[in-house]
């Protein structure tokens, strides 16, 4: 028989055992539905972090901080003073000016910017409340969304990005209303007295507003101005104390992505922690692979599960259509092609169940994607995201699944003497 007819034929015998054969699909349908998930989850999950650091970083950048000395890692013996803990983000090693003219020479380097980060007094304009704020530097290679105003290439000298919240607690009318407009930056010279403070103001020209945004994330709180006033105001506050020249990290920009990797080696062996965002993505995308590991575990335990299920069906097919195949054989179909049926009705099976599972999974993860981006409030971005390759990959694993488990079943049906199976009743 030719392989076609032996398809049909399979189809058919199938529907006459309707319920038997849906039950089975749908145990498959089970792990096509969670594997689909999992596959789908990591897509997005993976595609969304690399978005956040391409969004967040720059691939031509290290970020570097300096790392303690081999005699001062691990357990330190306290010898008084202020002490910083060997778990904390930093070594508690300070970068010096020293330190950044030494990253300069480094082949591959273009420009060495430490993290000012300084520690301003209040915001505030004209008849308004004065705020507490965060001042970072804005970074050109950092995508931001705007809500009034936008930027094109780094910020001015006396420029600033406000955040909506900001635009509202400082008095403006809208968004639009702050752009052109200034705000008071006022900032205390840490090397002053106490009890007398030197204080000084600074004003900056509204130059965008930032909104929120999932992929954006320096934005979300901080007020932004460019690095060179970011280092006006360090150099304002910190000038003359202890702490001036010292900073804990630095970013590092290089000549390309390529050239991160290997500026980065140059600088472990110098001493210096680097990291590049290739390293941040890494680790995200380690976290997001157990999670989808175990998701996929899940879905292999559904599927192990139904190969019981289908070689049951099969051997409960065998049985009740003894005759039938008694009769097939006399008639003159080869043993082959017996088994070829079986297989196929097993293929049919692993078809119906994959599809079911798989276009259950797209249809609620179609749904489920606005509901998730709103709760996490994440904006318009998909952490399901279903490719054509992976769903095709699903359903003909099933199948091949479903066939192998047919096997045995189909060499039962092939192995009957027609004969003896004529006279079964």
């Amino acid at each position: 028989m030719k392989l076609r007819d032996i398809a049909i034929r399979a189809g058919r015998s199938l529907k006459q055992a309707k319920a038997r054969t849906l039950l089975t699909s749908l145990a498959i349908g089970v792990g096509a539905f969670t594997i689909t998930l999992s596959l789908a989850a990591g897509v997005g999950g993976r595609a969304y972090t690399d978005e956040i650091v391409n969004a967040n970083t720059n691939v031509k950048e290290l970020s570097v901080t300096k790392k303690a000395p081999t005699d001062q890692q691990g357990p330190q013996k306290y010898t008084g003073g202020v002490t910083v803990s060997s778990s904390s983000l930093f070594s508690g090693q300070y970068l010096s000016q020293d330190d950044i003219n030494k990253i300069l020479k480094v082949d591959g380097v273009v420009s060495v910017s430490p993290n000012y980060s300084p520690q301003i007094k209040y915001v505030t304009r004209s008849d308004q409340a004065k705020y507490v704020a965060t001042i970072s530097t804005f970074s050109p290679s950092v995508t931001l969304k705007f809500a009034a105003g936008s930027v094109n290439g780094d910020l001015g000298d006396n420029e600033i990005i406000l955040t909506e919240e900001y635009v509202t607690a400082l008095g403006f009318s809208s968004n639009a209303d702050a752009v052109g407009k200034t705000v008071d930056v006022v900032a205390d010279k840490l090397s002053s007295p106490v009890t007398a403070p030197e204080s000084n103001t600074f004003v900056y020209t509204v130059k965008g507003v930032s909104s929120k945004s999932g992929l954006a994330f320096r934005a979300q709180s901080s007020l932004l101005i460019s690095n060179h006033s970011a280092k006006d105001l360090y150099d304002y506050i910190n000038l003359g104390t202890r702490s001036y020249g010292n900073y804990l990290v630095a970013s590092v920009e290089t000549t390309s992505a390529s050239q991160a990797t290997k500026v980065k080696d140059d600088l472990t062996s110098m001493g210096y922690l680097a990291q590049t965002a290739a390293d941040v993505l890494g680790v995200i995308n380690t976290f997001i692979n157990v999670l989808q590991g175990v998701l996929l575990g899940f879905g292999a335990l559904a599927v192990l599960t139904s190969v019981f299920g289908i070689i049951n069906t099969q051997y409960i097919s065998v049985l009740e259509r003894t005759q039938q195949i008694g009769l097939m054989k006399a008639l003159g179909m080869r043993r082959r092609d017996v088994g070829r049926l079986f297989k196929l009705e097993a293929a049919w099976i692993g078809l119906l169940g994959g599809s079911i599972g798989t276009g259950l999974a797209v249809i609620l993860g179609t749904i489920a994607n606005p509901i998730i981006s709103k709760a996490l409030d994440i904006g318009d971005v998909s952490l399901i995201v279903f490719t054509p390759m992976n769903i095709a990959i699903v359903i003909i694993g099933l199948v091949v699944v479903s066939v192998s488990s047919g096997i045995l079943p189909a060499r039962k049906a092939a192995k009957l003497n027609p004969i003896e199976a004529l006279r079964t009743e």
